[in-house]
Order: C-alpha cells, then sequence, then structure tokens
C-alpha cells in the first residue's frame, strides 16, 4: 500500500493539491510494556510550493486490554498543539511549502497488558493514518517448549485439545493475527483433563493460544492452525 500510494502520489503531481502530499498510511511500532507513555509518528510532507492546510481528527480505535492512550499532538514549523486522547474535534494545522507535519499517537501498556497489536486511526482530509503498536512476550522459548502443553490435533478443524503441564496457568487466550482477543477460557489448576477449545466458528487461518497465571502474565504462547 506504501509503494503503490506513493507512485500514485508522484504521476499525479501536477494535477491536484493530494498530489503535493506524501505520508505512509500505517505506522508500526513495537513497544515494552512499562506502563510509560510511548509515541509513535507519522509525517505529512508538502512537496508543493503553496502552504497546505491538514485537517485531522481521532476516527476510531482498537485498544486490547491493558492498553491506554494518552493524548495526540500535532506539529509543524512554528509550532504545533497536543490534545486529549479522547477529544473527537476536527483540528487544523498549515503546513508550509516544502515543509512536514508530523501526528504524534501518545499510547502506553500496563506491564500485565495483553500481548498483540492495538490500533488507532486518524482521519485527515489528505487520507486516513493508522497508527499500530504492538507488544509481544520477551522471551519466544514457550514456542518450542514441548513440555509446557500438549496440543493436538494441530492443523485443527473444529477444535483443539490441551494438555497444560504447569500448574500456574488460569486461563487461556485465543488470540487473532491482528492481535484481538476472541476468546477466554478458565483452566482449573487442579484437574487432569484435557481441555477442549473449540474453533468452528472462527475463521480458517493461524492463532495464538496465551497462557496465562492468576495475575495475568502470558507465561507462554504456542501457535494453532485452523483449516
Amino acid at each position: 500500500m506504501k509503494k503503490s500510494l506513493t507512485l500514485f502520489v508522484l504521476v499525479v503531481l501536477s494535477f491536484s493539491t493530494f498530489a503535493q502530499t506524501i505520508w505512509k498510511d500505517t505506522v508500526v511500532f513495537n513497544i515494552p510494556k512499562d506502563g510509560f507513555v510511548h509515541s509513535l509518528f507519522d509525517t505529512i510532507y508538502n512537496n508543493g510550493a503553496s502552504p497546505l492546510t491538514l485537517t485531522w481528527s481521532k476516527s476510531s480505535e482498537s485498544l486490547l486490554t491493558g492498553w491506554s492512550g494518552v493524548g495526540i499532538c500535532d506539529a509543524t514549523v512554528g509550532g504545533g498543539t497536543c490534545y486529549g486522547y479522547n477529544d473527537l474535534a476536527p483540528h487544523t494545522l498549515v503546513i508550509p511549502a516544502n515543509a512536514k507535519a508530523t501526528i504524534d499517537v501518545q499510547m502506553k501498556a500496563l506491564t500485565t497488558a495483553m500481548d498483540g497489536c492495538s490500533y488507532v486511526t486518524v482521519t485527515t482530509n489528505f487520507g486516513p493514518m493508522t497508527f499500530k503498536y504492538c507488544a509481544w512476550p520477551t522471551a519466544t522459548k514457550d514456542f518450542d517448549n514441548t513440555n509446557f502443553v500438549t496440543i493436538y490435533p494441530n492443523p485443527a478443524t473444529d477444535y483443539v485439545n490441551i494438555l497444560i503441564n504447569d500448574k500456574k496457568v488460569t486461563s487461556i487466550n485465543v488470540v487473532n493475527v491482528i492481535g484481538r482477543r476472541i476468546a477466554k477460557f478458565n483452566v482449573d489448576a487442579s484437574k487432569n483433563d484435557d481441555i477442549r477449545v473449540p474453533l468452528d466458528k472462527v475463521a480458517d487461518g493461524v492463532y495464538l493460544l496465551q497462557f496465562a497465571d492468576a495475575s495475568g502474565k502470558v507465561m507462554g504462547v504456542r501457535r494453532v492452525t485452523k483449516q
């Protein structure tokens, strides 16, 4: 999308005001789950000979559990302004000729936040901007730890059976490829029975099974394929 958009901008540069701007439609930032504020910038370049007026507003979000927005700032030559994260009003900024402007979305994730990706979309008069924040387990050894859990069948069709060998696990999150939790199952650590997780109502594809303890901390992650 980024390459084709840039090509389109270059081809029609002399025909419209839209063609004077270049930006990334999606920016991605892998952030630590530390409870601190982290900023993600998207930059709009005005390559034309005349000033451009940028109008923007936050239009949508999809935040995982434990994630929260802090604020959104805009800036260009001469300064800028920061707004509350829940401010949905349209805001205007003038980008001088041959200059740039930035939109900065500030986000934080608690140490117990769900692994995956959260999204914030800002609508502008030049097109949408999507800010994608991702956080994953710091260690990946559990992917290969066959003693942690036993999962079968995998690939699966209607369900998977899971035998958990770690008594600290109290819940299982089923997460799709964009980091959204689609199901959660509680685990009784006192039992040794297999757990059957239904997959008949989810689309074919790859899913992550997150195994969490009583505090919500993810202890391990395994991939499951539904086909």
